[in-house]
C-alpha cells in the first residue's frame, strides 16, 4: 500500500480490542468508592480490578498507576460541573463558577478532594497526577477566561492573573481542608466581593 494512502491504525489493527467506555466507567467508579471507603494508601490495583470485575491488565492498558486512575475518576465526576458558564454579566459568571466549585466541595466529592490532598503530601505519583490532571488545567482555564475579561474591558489590564486566581480560589481549598466554616453561597459571595474589589476595571 502506498504510504500516502495508508489508513490510520485502530485498536483492532494493533491486535487489541477497542476500549469499552462502560468498562472504563466501572473502573473509575470502583476507584472512587474504594478511596472513599479505605483511603488512597490502602487502595490497590487488585482491589479496583476486583470491584470493577475486570482483570489487572485491563486497568494497566489504560492507566500507569492507581494515582492516575483516581485523578481521572475525580475529574470525570467534578470537571463537567465546574466550567465557566454564561450568566447575566461576565463578572457574575465568575461568582457562579466559584459557587459551583463550592457546591462540589460540600458533597461527597469534597471528601474525595480532601483525601487526595492529604495523601498527595506523601505520595509523589498522586501529587504529580493531581497537579498535571487538575491544578494546571484548571488554572489554564481560569487564566484564559480572565484574559478574555481584560480584553473586553471588565478587568484591570495591569492585574496579575495568577494572583487573582489565588485570591478567589485559595480560600475554598483552605476551608475544604480545615473545615473552619461552611462553603456556603454567602461565604463564596463574601470572598468574591472582597477579591474582585481590586480586580475590576474602574471607569
Amino acid at each position: 500500500m502506498d504510504q500516502n494512502t495508508r489508513q490510520p491504525e485502530s485498536a483492532a489493527v494493533k491486535g487489541g480490542r477497542p476500549r469499552n467506555p462502560r468498562t472504563q466507567q466501572r473502573i473509575l467508579k470502583a476507584a472512587t468508592e474504594l478511596v472513599l471507603e479505605q483511603g488512597f494508601k490502602a487502595l490497590s490495583i487488585d482491589a479496583i480490578a476486583g470491584r470493577a470485575g475486570v482483570g489487572r491488565m485491563t486497568i494497566y492498558r489504560r492507566w500507569p498507576n492507581k494515582a492516575a486512575i483516581v485523578m481521572d475518576a475525580f475529574f470525570d465526576r467534578v470537571g463537567p460541573s465546574t466550567p465557566f458558564r454564561p450568566a447575566e454579566t461576565y463578572i457574575e459568571s465568575i461568582r457562579q463558577q466559584m459557587r459551583a466549585v463550592a457546591k462540589v466541595f460540600r458533597g461527597k466529592d469534597g471528601t474525595l478532594v480532601r483525601t487526595i490532598f492529604a495523601e498527595a503530601q506523601f505520595d509523589p505519583e498522586l501529587a504529580s497526577a493531581f497537579r498535571e490532571k487538575w491544578v494546571i488545567p484548571r488554572r489554564k482555564m481560569a487564566l484564559a477566561y480572565f484574559e478574555e475579561g481584560i480584553k473586553k474591558g471588565f478587568l484591570r489590564p495591569d492585574i496579575d492573573l495568577n494572583s487573582m486566581i489565588d485570591l478567589l480560589y485559595a480560600p475554598l481549598y483552605l476551608q475544604l481542608q480545615m473545615g473552619l466554616t461552611t462553603l456556603s453561597d454567602a461565604y463564596i459571595d463574601n470572598i468574591f466581593d472582597h477579591a474582585m474589589e481590586g480586580c475590576l476595571k474602574r471607569t
